[in-house]
């Protein structure tokens, strides 16, 4: 009898990875997901990905932030073109983050 050791992943991942374990000789199981699961998913993704931005600190884990977003932003109907005509648009109405402001407080001199 030949003992499987089965790891279990639940996590959202490219769509040519099933095929890359099977090149290893390993069996991976998968599903389809259907749009709500497949939106959580990316969602998930996005958190998963910028936590490995967090640790990595490199251009790699910024374009797989990057390939996240542009996903979402297809799937909740913009596309990466919508996406950003409103980064640019923010842009001009209230700046990029070039000059490094931290804001610290604000006083309100409310009577």
């Amino acid at each position: 009898m030949v003992l499987m050791a089965v790891k279990q992943v639940n996590k959202l991942v490219r769509d040519k990875i099933p095929g890359i374990i099977g090149e290893t000789g390993a069996t991976p199981n998968f599903r389809l997901l259907d749009d709500k699961e497949f939106l959580d998913a990316l969602n998930d993704k996005l958190l998963e990905e910028v936590e490995e931005y967090k640790k990595e600190k490199n251009l790699e884990e910024l374009a797989d932030i990057l390939q996240v977003i542009c996903t979402i932003s297809e799937v909740i109907g913009g596309g990466q073109r919508e996406l950003e005509y409103l980064r640019d648009e923010k842009a001009m109405e209230r700046g990029r983050f070039d000059m490094h402001v931290f804001l610290e407080s604000v006083e309100d001199k409310k009577s």
